[in-house]
C-alpha cells in the first residue's frame, strides 16, 4: 500500500470512526424541542462529563477500525463494524482506564496517586456542575410558582404557559441526562478501586473520593427530583 492510498484510506477510516462515535456513543443530545438554559448548555463542567466519554469512545472505535483495515480478517466490513462498537465499550470502561494507567505507571503507588487525582478532578467538575444546576433549578422553581399564580388569575394564555413549561422540561431533561453520565463514570471508578484493592493496594483515600462523588450525585439527583415534582403539579389540560 503506497503513501497516497494509505492517506486516503486513513481519511475514510477517520470519518467512519467519527460517524460511529457520533451515532453510537454520544448520549447527551437534546431529546426535547426547547433548548436547555445556556448556563447548562454552555457549562464546561457538564461538557466535561459528556465529552470525556465521547472522546474515549471515538478513539477506541477508531483504533479497532484501523486494526481491521490494516489486518486481514475474512470479512473486513463486519470486522470494522464490530470493532467500532466494541471500541466504545472498552474506551469508556474501567478496564481500559486500568490498562492505560498500568502502562503509564510502573510503580503501584504512583498509579494510585494519579487515579486519586483523576477522581478529585471529577469531584471538582461535579461541584461546579452542581452549583450551576442549583441556580437554574432555583430559577425554574420560582417560574413554576409564578406560572401557577398567573394561571389562577387568568393572566397567562395556555400557549404561553406551555412554552414556559417546555423550557423548564428542557432543563430537567438536560440535568437528568448529565447526571446519568456522571453516575456512569462513578460506577467505573468503583470498578477501578475494586481492581486496585484486589491487586493489594490500600484504597482508603481513593474510596473516600469516590464516596464524595456518590454523595454529590445523590444530592443533585434529589434536587432534580424536587424540581420535577413541582413542575408535575401544573396541569394545563
Amino acid at each position: 500500500m503506497n503513501a497516497v492510498t494509505l492517506l486516503k484510506s486513513s481519511k475514510k477510516l477517520a470519518t467512519l470512526g467519527l460517524l460511529l462515535a457520533l451515532a453510537g456513543c454520544q448520549t447527551t443530545g437534546s431529546s426535547t424541542s426547547a433548548p436547555a438554559d445556556p448556563r447548562l448548555a454552555n457549562s464546561s463542567s457538564a461538557q466535561f462529563f459528556s465529552k470525556s466519554g465521547f472522546q474515549a469512545c471515538a478513539g477506541g472505535a477508531l483504533v479497532g477500525i484501523l486494526a481491521c483495515q490494516l489486518g486481514n480478517p475474512s470479512d473486513r466490513n463486519a470486522c470494522m463494524l464490530a470493532a467500532g462498537l466494541a471500541g466504545c465499550g472498552v474506551g469508556m470502561g474501567a478496564n481500559y482506564y486500568l490498562d492505560n494507567q498500568r502502562s503509564k505507571y510502573a510503580n503501584a503507588e504512583d498509579r494510585l496517586d494519579a487515579t486519586i487525582a483523576d477522581v478529585r478532578k471529577d469531584n471538582q467538575e461535579l461541584q461546579a456542575l452542581s452549583d450551576t444546576a442549583r441556580n437554574v433549578i432555583a430559577d425554574d422553581k420560582r417560574k413554576i410558582e409564578q406560572i401557577k399564580k398567573d394561571i389562577a388569575s387568568n393572566k397567562l394564555q395556555r400557549t404561553q404557559a406551555q412554552q414556559q413549561i417546555a423550557d423548564i422540561d428542557a432543563n430537567t431533561s438536560y440535568l437528568k441526562r448529565t447526571l446519568a453520565d456522571v453516575r456512569s463514570k462513578q460506577q467505573e471508578w468503583i470498578k477501578v478501586a475494586e481492581a486496585e484493592r484486589n491487586s493489594g493496594a490500600r484504597t482508603d483515600t481513593l474510596d473516600a473520593e469516590i464516596n464524595k462523588m456518590q454523595q454529590q450525585v445523590a444530592q443533585l439527583e434529589s434536587e432534580i427530583d424536587q424540581l420535577y415534582q413541582q413542575r408535575s403539579s401544573i396541569q394545563l389540560g
